[in-house]
């Protein structure tokens, strides 16, 4: 999540210089240069068997990295990653509606705090709101879409063919409006950019790696550290500190998926409980 902050903080900083097309093209390049070898030593990577999935999660994230870079040139960096945030509002949306999973009272609880949470970092109708917030919010929807996707493929793919086919689409989709050939980075910009396309690279390798290790309910509650870490950068490198109203919604949307994050160890528990040999059945 630290990894994420500093790429964002880095693709702020370059917004003067390079579009968002451009600075998502070269994280997508640089992730395609990391998963391609892995590829070649493993031809079963290259075979999908849900490439209309694959395919959709794949646009779906390369939309969600457009908005969220759209968003952050014209927004604080702490604010642009809170929005971000309101994803699991539209996951279980998603969820509900596309693969009728079963929704309580209980669970839906930490979805509408969260969003309650992200409509006060909003403010729309107030003078803050001024409109650039729409971007994160569209790209949280994307991104919606894409952990959908991902669902639903399930294990039919392995984990190394999502990543090939999201870098592959990428590079490809974005090079008309932000490869090189299309379209040149300054000289003086290639450190940074570099360097920010690296960071973001690596934070996708420690996701699989910390998955491989450790179940998703103790990993998920980490991702919200995100907000810690954009904030921090955000008053350190650009001199921003969210006012009273933002810290308020951006401590709701963590404490809602903090509750959401709960729900879910303790519903995992319960069940590993039951499926428990009792005495009377040993």
């Amino acid at each position: 999540m630290l990894c994420f902050s500093l790429s964002d903080a880095a693709a702020k900083q370059l917004a003067p210089q390079l579009s968002p097309t451009q600075v998502a093209w070269y994280r997508f390049a640089l992730l395609a240069l990391t998963v391609v070898p892995l590829a070649l030593r493993t031809p079963a990577l290259w075979r999908s068997r849900r490439p209309l999935l694959q395919s959709v999660r794949a646009a779906a994230l390369v939309g969600s990295a457009l908005l969220f870079l759209n968003g952050l040139r014209l927004m604080p960096i702490a604010e642009a990653t809170a929005m971000v945030f309101a994803s699991p509002l539209f996951v279980t949306l998603l969820a509900t509606l596309l693969l009728r999973e079963t929704m309580t009272p209980w669970r839906w609880l930490p979805v509408v705090c969260g969003f309650a949470g992200v409509l006060t970092v909003l403010r729309p109708g107030s003078f803050a709101f001024g409109g650039a917030e729409v971007f994160p919010m569209l790209s949280s929807l994307a991104w919606a879409v894409a952990v959908i996707a991902t669902r639903r493929i399930g294990t039919d793919d392995a984990v190394g063919t999502t990543m090939l086919y999201s870098a592959l689409i990428g590079v490809v989709g974005l090079a008309p409006f932000g490869s090189p050939f299309a379209a040149p980075a300054p000289l003086d910009a290639w450190p940074a950019l570099l360097a920010m396309a690296a960071v973001w690279c690596g934070a996708q390798w420690l996701i699989v790696a910390a998955y491989r290790v450790a179940p998703p309910s103790a990993i998920a509650p980490f991702s919200y550290s995100q907000l810690v870490w954009s904030g921090l950068l955000g008053y350190l490198m650009f001199g921003h500190a969210p006012d009273a109203v933002s810290l308020l919604g951006i401590a709701t949307i963590l404490a809602s998926g903090l509750l959401a994050m709960w729900q879910t160890r303790r519903a995992n528990a319960l069940a590993r409980s039951a499926l428990a040999p009792t005495p009377s059945t040993l």
